[in-house]
């Protein structure tokens, strides 16, 4: 994750030193990302190193997330009315290091076919189906019993479904999920997993936006999340499908950050800590988690180029230049 933020913040420095002394109104036209199944590689230096990622570092990566699957599949079994008694295993979040090597992994089917991971990465997908519920809620901590949790990690997850949104990674995960769903779909043009992801944005607009009877007493729940990432992967889902109310759930939650909810408290409960301290158009300087930050300056950034809200341009700018000017180091971290 800090690799990618890493990442992320080198390219956008690049871009922004390319771009001096020239303005470019960005708000007039939109903006056609060009996505990773378009590109070819054949350089020397960069494909080598996709190589030895999808040879050796994917297989390892997916083996170090099996605990992830176990959970999922867990979920499924439960659901399908089969007796379950082993516990859930590790974090709670972490299903999105599953979704994120999964990820990685669509991004390198492009550079040759492999039926083998293909044939690995539906077996997984199948896994995740399975461990949905009937509504489109797809969280193992809230669909197993009790019981069966992780009694160390429980406060992350809140008492039951969406009752605890600035930790529970609820969102958090299901943005990571819609990522990985996306760059299978664009590489492999299979849908089944893009489709899950489809039916859980749609559930999530019901339960946040519209009112969902099954949740909050049927009122809109109307709370950004604490750890942001739902955002980005709403935009994306939007381009990937065409339909526009992703797009603009991802508005939504940019809106009512900092408005509907604040957190009370220090440390992990202070309210700069995911960025919830000010409406978002109102902040101008980087503040809190810088993770959580940068994934809701990108969703930010998104929503401009998306929907040609230039309302967060006036944020964004600031926060540029007090990440570039005085936050960011050397090497690119932040």
């Amino acid at each position: 994750m800090r690799g990618k933020i890493t990442l992320g913040i080198l390219a956008l420095a690049a871009v922004a030193t390319a771009c001096q002394g020239e303005k470019i109104e960005r708000e007039k036209e939109a903006l056609t990302p060009m996505t990773f199944e378009k590109v070819t590689l054949e350089d020397s230096f960069w494909l080598p190193r996709l190589k030895t990622q999808k040879e050796t570092l994917v297989p390892f990566s997916l083996q170090k997330t099996e605990h992830a699957v176990a959970n999922l599949r867990r979920v499924g079994e439960y659901l399908s009315g089969k007796k379950v008694t082993e516990r859930f295993q590790g974090p709670y979040f972490v299903a999105s290091d599953l979704f994120k090597v999964m990820e990685g992994a669509a991004y390198l089917l492009i550079l040759e076919k492999d039926e083998a991971l293909e044939a690995q990465m539906d077996e997984i997908i199948d896994v995740i189906a399975s461990a949905q519920d009937e509504d489109g809620y797809l969280y193992e901590a809230h669909i197993l019993p009790e019981s069966l949790n992780n009694p160390g990690d429980a406060w992350r997850a809140g008492k039951h479904r969406y009752s605890f949104v600035v930790h529970s990674h609820e969102l958090y995960n299901m943005g990571h999920m819609y990522e990985g769903a996306i760059a299978y779909y664009r590489a492999t043009g299979k849908r089944k997993w893009l489709d899950v992801a489809e039916k859980n944005a749609q559930h999530i607009n019901r339960v946040f936006f519209e009112g969902d009877p099954n949740y909050n007493g049927g009122k809109p729940i109307m709370q950004a999340p604490g750890y942001q990432e739902i955002e980005l992967a709403l935009i994306k889902l939007s381009q990937a499908t065409g339909n526009k109310l992703y797009a603009e759930m991802a508005k939504k939650f940019l809106d009512i950050r900092g408005v509907t909810y604040c957190p009370e408290g220090n440390g992990v409960m202070a309210p700069s800590y995911a960025q919830q301290h000010q409406p978002v158009r109102e902040q101008r300087t980087a503040e809190g988690h810088s993770v959580r930050a940068m994934y809701l300056y990108s969703g930010m950034a998104d929503v401009v180029a998306e929907l040609g809200d230039v309302t967060l341009n006036p944020a964004l700018d600031a926060i540029w230049h007090d990440v570039m000017d005085k936050k960011i180091h050397i090497n690119g971290g932040l």
